[in-house]
Formats: structure tokens, C-alpha cells, sequence
């Protein structure tokens, strides 16, 4: 009996823990970082300036579509934008790899890759004045 009570602690977590949701892997043999693969499945990265901001698909989009009005439909269609926190932490789970822009032949995120209002991504000419 008195090992059930001292193992009872054990089992609860502690008050003070926090969760933490980044998963970040390395590799055995050399210690370097590796990439976690279901980011690249379910999150598209645009290059905008340094600091990349990373994209998904709304959650249920492709659930359940009979029951949804013509509204929700095209509004699953859209994408969401991670914000910066999120950002900064799939940045940290992919390798530099995955962090250089990528070039696909007929890639439908081709015009949003730049952003005309951000001076680092604009394509405009820049004025002289």
C-alpha cells in the first residue's frame, strides 16, 4: 500500500508545466536538425521578405461538404494566414531546405508570393525622388 501513495504523485502533472506544441527532431548521427514532414504536407510558406509567413487550408474544408451551405463552401476554398508566433515556430520545425523560395512550374501561389504594399517584395519600380 504505501508504494500507491508515493507513486500517486508521479502520475498528475505538475501545476507549473506548460504544453509545449513545437516539435523539433534531430537526427542521430550528426546532430543536425531535421525536418518535421507534416508541416510540408498541411502548411504552404510565402516568401515575403526575410520573414516568411506560412499558410493552411481552413479546418474541415473537405468534411462533410453536403451539409454545408453555398456560403461555407466558397469559404472553404480560402486559406488562413498563420500569425507571427505560429510562423516563427514552423520556421523552427523545417530545415533551411524548406525555408528558400521554391520555384514550381504553373504554381498556383505564384502572385502572392509578392506583396506589393512591403517595400522588401514589391514589384514595382522604386521611385527616385
Amino acid at each position: 500500500m504505501p508504494i500507491l501513495t508515493n507513486l500517486a504523485p508521479l502520475a498528475l502533472p505538475s501545476a507549473g508545466a506548460t504544453p509545449s506544441r513545437s516539435v523539433v527532431k534531430w537526427s542521430w548521427k550528426k546532430g543536425k536538425r531535421k525536418t518535421v514532414k507534416p508541416v510540408l504536407k498541411r502548411f504552404k510558406r510565402l516568401h515575403w521578405g526575410t520573414q516568411g509567413i506560412w499558410i493552411r487550408a481552413r479546418a474541415g474544408a473537405r468534411k462533410r461538404m453536403w451539409k454545408k451551405s453555398p456560403a461555407q463552401r466558397r469559404r472553404c476554398k480560402t486559406h488562413v494566414f498563420c500569425n507571427a508566433t505560429q510562423s516563427y515556430m514552423l520556421d523552427k520545425m523545417v530545415t533551411r531546405y524548406w525555408r528558400r523560395m521554391r520555384f514550381y512550374p504553373d504554381d498556383p501561389y505564384a502572385p502572392y508570393m509578392n506583396r506589393e504594399n512591403f517595400r522588401l517584395t514589391n514589384g514595382y519600380p522604386k521611385e527616385f525622388y
